[in-house]
């Protein structure tokens, strides 16, 4: 009887993890507001989600729906910057001094 429950409880378990549908790996190309072009692939799923440029850097959408620069908390906490991202021929001089300080493919904690 224990063997059954054990059974039941991890079936349940399993399938409760086929639920999270995974993002679309598609690159979605949209433009920025300062008008610099952003081309970018999701990641994650429904419940833990952002994105990375195609060069990999990690990307959050802020309070008003901009696509900026994932950067990392003093808790080591994936959190969003103040620098909108753009795609790598586009950035300018201060945006690549910035992503020096910045490691490609950060995760959430």
């Amino acid at each position: 009887m224990k063997i059954k429950s054990l059974i039941a409880v991890l079936a349940i378990l399993f399938s409760v993890s086929l639920f999270a549908v995974p993002a679309d790996k598609k690159p979605i190309t949209i433009k920025q507001p300062n008008g610099k072009t952003l081309t970018f692939i999701l990641q994650g799923d429904e419940r833990i989600n952002w994105a990375t440029t195609l060069d990999e850097y990690s990307l959050l959408s802020n309070k008003n729906g901009n696509w900026v620069y994932a950067v990392l908390d003093s808790k080591g906490d994936m959190v969003p910057s103040e620098i909108l991202a753009c795609n790598k021929e586009e950035r300018s001089k201060e945006e690549l001094e910035f992503l020096e300080n910045i490691k490609p493919k950060l995760f959430f904690s």
